[in-house]
């Protein structure tokens, strides 16, 4: 008898956008403004935190948007 060889279907993707650090916050929080004018609150991950990347206001960043509060996300990376 073999393994069961099913394929799992692939993750969802998160909508990922281009933003602008308006504020920064304690606990490494940022205030982000979408391209759309948006609002969003967004907290530093992966790389981001790892390398210490420092983000001041008017830096551009990478963010990936929640699922389930699209008013919440993280900074995936620094653009320029």
């Amino acid at each position: 008898m073999g393994l069961d060889q099913t394929v799992k279907p692939p993750l969802p993707s998160r909508d990922r956008q281009e933003a602008v650090v308006v504020e920064e916050l304690p606990s490494l929080l940022y205030r982000l403004e979408l391209s759309n004018k948006a609002q969003v609150l967004a907290h530093g991950a992966g790389s981001a935190v790892r390398n210490w990347i420092r983000l001041l206001p008017g830096d551009r960043v990478e963010v990936e948007l929640g699922e389930h509060d699209p008013t919440r996300g993280r900074i995936v990376k620094k653009i320029g």
